[in-house]
């Protein structure tokens, strides 16, 4: 989740939902490296670039990149610049693209327009260290507790670690 403490945060461009839903897109079975990603950044002399983006991509710092690297090495990575016209300044972000993992327990409460009221998941079903639910229309990224220690124990910014409900 995005942390509100990091004020004057770099802010990306908007994107329309379908953009970023095609550029999340799992590109499993794509042999070609993927081109970098440009996006404009909205910048002042207070700018603040955290380890984290959540907005409209999940982003992360190459320091981060690194960490989460030893718990997936197999995550496949695309460039994302940061580019900031007014003061000629470009910065390499990385878009996480975690896999879409099915793991939402049958009590998981909704509200009528789909978007989670209270989220459960089910015990020993989750695989990769770092997920999204399938299924969730909520674009938040998910840890594991040891992934989330490590980041803690790194003093990264930009993110806010909230617990999530296992099934009994």
């Amino acid at each position: 989740m995005v942390d509100e403490r990091v004020k004057n945060r770099v802010e990306p461009a908007a994107m329309s939902p379908l953009q970023v839903r095609d550029i999340l897109a799992d590109p499993q079975g794509q042999n070609q490296q993927e081109d970098p990603l440009f996006l404009a950044v909205h910048t002042s002399q207070q700018t603040v670039y955290p380890d984290f983006l959540e907005f409209p991509l999940p982003l992360v710092s190459d320091r981060m990149k690194s960490l989460l690297e030893k718990y997936m090495p197999g995550l496949e990575w695309r460039a994302v610049i940061l580019t900031d016209f007014k003061q000629a300044k470009q910065d390499v972000y990385w878009l996480l693209r975690p896999p879409m993992e099915d793991c939402l327990s049958a009590q998981t409460e909704w509200y009528p327009n789909q978007t989670l009221k209270r989220l459960i998941l089910r015990q020993g079903e989750l695989e990769s260290p770092v997920f999204r639910i399938k299924g969730s229309i909520e674009p938040h990224i998910y840890i594991h507790l040891a992934v989330a220690e490590s980041l803690l124990r790194r003093f990264f910014t930009g993110i806010r670690l909230q617990r999530v409900e296992m099934e009994a």
